[in-house]
């Protein structure tokens, strides 16, 4: 009787076809050995490849995402990420446990968690900064610390390889500025502010991280105030009606500017999937870059869809429109027209300067919500920068 595999279950399903048959005799030579099989009790892949870029702390980052799914029938802990360099094993960087426990978000949840039940898939958010770019792999893969409950020895901690990727060696658009003006702070930028980098969404049946590197810019005065007087108001808030530049030669491909301005202070509530950026313009600057700038003043936006923009021409005015809490200009590129379906890609301005940096995303958050002065970073210079990324948190002044 001719038998068909092998089958191994110990939570996991392995099925290995050709077990107990033979080979016939070959007169070639053999092909390379196959690596032995064995159970992996967790599998991943990166979906979307990290783009190294510099950002103005003047080290390079890779910024991506691992997605990952517990393949066993029992709860799975991770408990540490190391990333390789895949051509000589040696390790880059590393997300340990209590890293990892607000860094491994499953499918669907809003909370993180490095603890995954029987057959959850979750995305964990990569970011490895390096001193310059020549420490950049052509490829990572990853060591992976783990236990699983389903495996024996219940408990005992394993290790494995898993999702090899190549880096994108892509050119990046080098952009100007999109405002004018001192004192502007990217809130919520790269690398590990939650709110963009991890805004993973299901559209039409795939995922996407348009917001991957994205920034709200908002302003704050010479005593480092986001406002003075009516917190409801947008008229109260620094940033409010300040002009919106065409960072880069291009035509534009999307556009609103119908849509209100919201109460600062709170979310709007049941806001739909196509008013979410406002009164917006995204505008294709060529080579697969798209540029989107979102939260518009209704009636401000002035280009139309297929019209051709030039390099600092004034696009529209900021405003609060949208799913926006405060007045701000949103900006990410993607590779895409969509600002939601599409992967957001790493870009650089030609020249700013960082003046300050705030203390932390809540020293951020008190100060728009209360009008304090802004918390700095009591021993951040002022430096000037060339071809980089602005980072979260860090205090601009934008020049022509």
């Amino acid at each position: 009787m001719r038998r068909l595999g092998c089958v191994a279950a110990l939570g996991v399903l392995l099925v290995i076809a050709g077990c107990g048959g033979k080979s016939p005799v070959s007169t070639q030579s053999s092909p390379p050995s196959p690596v032995a099989a064995a159970i992996t009790p967790l599998v991943g892949s990166v979906p979307f490849a990290p783009i190294p870029f510099k950002g103005s702390d003047r080290l390079t980052h890779l910024v991506y995402e691992l997605s990952v799914t517990n393949f066993t029938s029992g709860e799975l802990t991770i408990k540490d990420v190391a990333v390789l360099d895949a051509a000589n094993g040696k390790q880059i960087g590393e997300r340990d446990t209590g890293s990892l426990q607000h860094r491994v978000y499953p499918a669907g949840a809003k909370a993180a968690t490095n603890v995954l039940e029987p057959g959850q898939a979750a995305t964990v958010f990569m970011h490895v900064p390096l001193a310059d770019d020549k420490q950049v792999p052509h490829q990572l893969t990853h060591r992976i610390e783990l236990t699983a409950a389903a495996l024996p020895p219940a408990g005992q901690q394993q290790t494995e390889q898993l999702a090899p990727t190549t880096v994108d060696r892509r050119t990046l658009p080098v952009l100007s500025a999109p405002l004018i003006g001192e004192r502007y702070v990217g809130a919520d930028g790269c690398c590990d502010a939650p709110r963009h980098t991890r805004a993973v969404l299901p559209i039409n049946g795939q995922l996407y991280l348009a917001q991957r590197y994205a920034v709200d810019f908002e302003q704050a005065d010479a005593q480092n105030r986001i406002f003075t007087g009516d917190p409801k108001d947008p008229r109260s808030y620094q940033i409010f009606g300040k002009e919106i530049y065409a960072v880069a030669d291009g035509t534009v491909v999307g556009t609103r500017n119908d849509l209100p301005e919201q109460t600062p202070g709170t979310y709007p509530a049941d806001i739909g999937l196509d008013e979410a950026d406002g009164n917006f313009v995204v505008l294709d600057i060529g080579n697969g870059f798209f540029v989107n700038y979102a939260h518009m003043q209704p009636g401000s936006v002035r280009p139309k869809s297929g019209d051709r923009v030039k390099r600092g021409d004034v696009i529209g005015l900021v405003g609060n429109s949208g799913n926006s809490v405060a007045p701000h200009l949103h900006v990410h590129v993607m590779d895409g027209p969509s600002p939601l379906a599409a992967q957001g890609l790493p870009y650089l301005y030609d020249k700013f300067t960082t003046t300050g940096q705030v203390a932390s995303t809540g020293a951020f958050d008190a100060a728009e919500a209360t009008g304090v002065p802004l918390a700095l970073v009591a021993d951040a210079t002022r430096a000037d920068h060339t071809d980089e990324m602005v980072l979260d948190q860090n205090l601009v002044t934008f020049t022509r």
